[in-house]
């Protein structure tokens, strides 16, 4: 059950961020529930994440710390994205960043549940 709220989570954040940055010249009122709705699933993730610690410890306990670790600069990565472009500055690098961190996370967490994401 944890896996498919965390995996679902992971998902909902990368669709939110990527429709807070494409809505932001638009719509500001847009953007600011984009990014606190993202917010919210962050608790879900983390939560979700806490709970599934122990499969992840008992696989590999060193890949697991670096992907608690990328997790968490994913989170900051996407934070820095979304206030960058509140504040009309150049995220090209923090685009390009999320992008890596998320693929490294995602591909950790499958490493760690052996393919299948769902425990």
């Amino acid at each position: 059950m944890w896996g498919y709220l965390h995996l679902i989570s992971w998902a909902a954040i990368i669709i939110l961020t990527l429709a807070a940055w494409i809505s932001y010249p638009k719509s500001e009122k847009g953007f600011t529930i984009f990014a606190m709705i993202d917010r919210v699933f962050y608790l879900v993730l983390i939560l979700s994440g806490i709970m599934m610690i122990q499969y992840s410890i008992e696989t590999n306990w060193l890949v697991a710390l670096f992907k608690i670790l990328m997790g968490i600069v994913t989170i900051g990565v996407i934070e820095m994205l979304l206030s960058f472009r509140k504040k009309k500055r150049p995220t090209g690098l923090f685009l390009v960043l999320f992008v890596v961190a998320v693929v490294i996370t995602i591909a950790l967490g499958f490493y760690l549940s052996g393919g299948a994401p769902l425990f």
